[in-house]
Parts: C-alpha cells; structure tokens; sequence
C-alpha cells in the first residue's frame, strides 16, 4: 500500500565534479539513474515529482512523466528543490531522494518510512560522518515555513536545518550506501559495491 506521500526525486545538480550529467548515469540495467529513483519513489509514494532547475524541464524528462518542480530562485543547492517541493506537496510530507545514491535501494527507502515520526520536522538516517543524511529523508509540511526562513537568512544547508530542528534520527548499518556519486571515483567504487552484492 503506498503513502500518502510526495516522493521527490532531486536531480537538479550540474553534474560539474562528475564532468557529466549524474540523473543520466546508469547502474541498474539499462534504467537512467533518473528512473531508477523514480521507480522507488513510485513504489511507496501516491505521487512522484523531479525536482530540478527551471532550465533542466526538458532534459529531465522521464518514461514515468512525473510533475517537474522548478527549483526556488534565490536559494542555492538542495534546499531550493526541497523548499520547491514542500509548496508544490501542499499538506502532504515530502520523502526526498537525490538521483546521485545509487546504492540506496527499495528496502532502504521502506526502513525510512517505517521509522518515520510525522510528529517530527523531519525524519532522516544519520551517515557515515555521524551527521544527518538531508538527501534521503522525509520532510514534513511543518517544515516549510523554517527552511523557508533559514533560506532568508542566507543559511541553505539542510544538515544544519536537521542539526538544529526536531528531527527523527534513523540509524543505518550500512551507512556507507547513503553515499552520493559526486566524482569518477566515487562512480568507480558504487559500480564496485554493486557488482559485490550481484554475486
């Protein structure tokens, strides 16, 4: 049974560390990473939407064809899709998951909702650095209003916004498959940690 949830799939990054889009990576089949998240999303969640910027509408098309949600203006990083996609969910939670985590599967994504607090702002897993996961979390309508105001205030981090708010704190054995594919490198080694868990 899916939630009554917005699932968000973050794909509004330049790519620029990569030297190549990320949404477009592939590591499951022939699934752009793109519809891979969407495809988890879809799962748990009655409605799926691409977050990204206003210029990347039409490259971020995909085979689901999910409402995309223009980034924030005036608000750098993560945190303009999230603000971006609590306004676009209305009074429903949003649960976030950036296209660049490869390694974050189905059963990962269902410990998240299972473990959530909707009495909280937030519920999210705790990394490999000991700090809140932002990219892969469940975001509450209640939430809106104080990221909006951390935003006005030039602070657009949402690990200090899930350091310092009344957040649910999930713990992950496996934290290291929260990681996000920023570099070849790290693209080397979830290609790796993939293939080990295929054997």
């Amino acid at each position: 049974m899916k939630s009554n949830i917005l699932g968000l799939a973050l794909a509004g990054g330049t790519g620029s560390r990569m030297g190549r889009d990320k949404a477009a990576l592939t590591f499951h089949g022939n699934f752009s990473q793109l519809d891979y998240t969407l495809a988890v999303l879809n799962t748990f969640c009655s409605t799926i939407a691409i977050s990204g910027r206003a210029d990347q509408r039409y490259e971020r098309r995909s085979s689901w064809a999910p409402p995309f949600v223009s980034d924030v203006d005036g608000v750098e990083g993560p945190m303009s899709g999230v603000i971006a996609g609590l306004r676009f969910a209305g009074n429903l939670p949003v649960l976030v998951f950036a296209c660049d985590m490869p390694l974050v599967d189905a059963s990962l994504v269902l410990k998240l909702l299972c473990q959530r607090n909707p009495e909280k702002r937030a519920s999210c897993f705790i990394g490999q650095d000991g700090r809140p996961e932002p990219l892969l979390a469940v975001y509450e309508p209640d939430s809106l209003k104080e990221l909006e105001q951390l935003s006005h205030d030039g602070i657009c981090s949402l690990r200090q916004y899930l350091e310092r708010a009344e957040v649910e704190h999930i713990y992950c054995k496996s934290p290291q498959l929260l990681a996000s594919v920023n570099t070849p490198e790290d693209l080397d080694l979830a290609k790796e940690q993939l293939a080990k868990e295929s054997v």
